[in-house]
């Protein structure tokens, strides 16, 4: 376990010490002139899991899950940092697509492997996480808060396609796609 791991785990953050830490993460890109991406992982049926075995297994299964997210965390930023209940966050520097898509991957994998008996979930007979990540070019005169919802709703688009998957939003195409409307809408 790397040092000061468990307190990263055990604080239970709020949206707004997320929002607080990607604002230094956001300034720092913005004076080097680089991308982030900000993934969100949540244990899918992390409520049965509690219901079923419960709450200190549901406390081991946490820290098992966030280990095996740290041990795949590559270039992050920081190590996993529990933000609610069931959900952990990894913010990587200057992604790429493809990176950002198997960085995730790998995070789905790493849980998948643990093979964590999940008698109550409706995903699978093992305990799965879904991921949603957002990416962006921060700018000045940007929100960072942006990245946040962009994170947070491809997490729960995720779930509700039926867990144990990855989805993704690119601001910086969003942002161009919104333009050439506008463009194409004279």
């Amino acid at each position: 376990m790397t040092p000061g791991y468990e307190t990263n785990l055990s604080a239970a953050g709020s949206r707004g010490q997320l929002d607080e830490f990607a604002a230094g993460r956001w300034q720092a890109a913005i004076d080097a002139g680089a991308s982030l991406a900000l993934l969100l992982i949540g244990v899918d049926d992390c409520r049965r899991y509690y219901d079923c075995y419960g709450p200190e297994a549901g406390d081991a299964l946490l820290r098992q899950v966030a280990q095996a997210v740290d041990r795949c965390r590559g270039r992050c930023l920081e190590p996993a940092a529990r933000l609610r209940d069931d959900e952990l966050m990894l913010l990587l520097p200057d992604p790429q697509a493809g990176r950002l898509r198997a960085a995730a991957e790998r995070v789905l994998q790493a849980v998948r492997e643990l093979e964590i008996p999940h008698r109550g979930s409706t995903v699978a007979n093992y305990v799965t996480v879904s991921v949603g990540a957002a990416s962006c070019s921060p700018r000045g005169g940007d929100c960072p808060a942006a990245v946040v919802d962009a994170a947070a709703g491809a997490l729960w688009a995720a779930k509700r396609r039926g867990g144990d998957r990855v989805e993704i939003r690119d601001l910086d195409a969003l942002a161009r796609q919104n333009f050439q409307l506008r463009l194409a809408a004279g």
